[in-house]
């Protein structure tokens, strides 16, 4: 029987679940997700709560769970943001890595700004500037998304509670 693992930071919460077929995955996330909330004192919105599958397979990737929570069924998404990284469902990360190059390119922008300014910034002036700006944001969540699509999974399932 397949465990679900929860990941809770501050008001953010996923429960993770991986299992052999589709069918395990959907009995196991609509008998456990209120008795995995229970003990919290959690009650996740059924609106916001969404259902996603990871695969390595494209085919399989694709799949949408028939999961309830309070007698409703939840809405599968293809693309789960957890603590702002963007999840696709074949763990490329194109879609957060698109993301981050646009805010990438805005904030390279102001420190180019800032060297060409005609009252000038000092050489530790724009290092920390850009160590703020643009360093931070390039390596948010780097050791998830940089090998994460290279494991061998079987079965994946995050569920993302709000």
């Amino acid at each position: 029987m397949p465990h679900i693992a929860g990941l809770i930071y501050a008001d953010d919460i996923c429960c993770a679940l991986s299992a052999e077929t589709f069918s395990e995955i959907e009995c196991t996330l609509t008998a456990d997700l209120a008795k995995y909330c229970q003990p919290w004192r959690l009650k996740p919105s059924t609106s916001k709560t969404v259902t996603s599958v990871f695969h390595l397979h494209n085919n399989r990737s694709r799949h949408e769970l028939n999961v309830r929570m309070t007698n409703q069924c939840l809405k599968n998404d293809p693309y789960l943001v957890y603590l702002v990284v963007t999840s696709d469902q074949t763990l490329a990360y194109k879609e957060h890595l698109s993301y981050s190059a646009v805010k990438l390119k805005r904030r390279s922008n102001l420190i180019t700004k800032l060297a060409g300014t005609s009252w000038g910034a000092s050489a530790s002036t724009l290092r920390t500037s850009a160590l703020t700006l643009c360093y931070s944001a390039a390596e948010y969540c780097c050791p998830v998304w940089a090998r994460y699509s290279y494991i061998n999974l079987d079965t994946h399932i995050i569920v993302q509670c709000a």
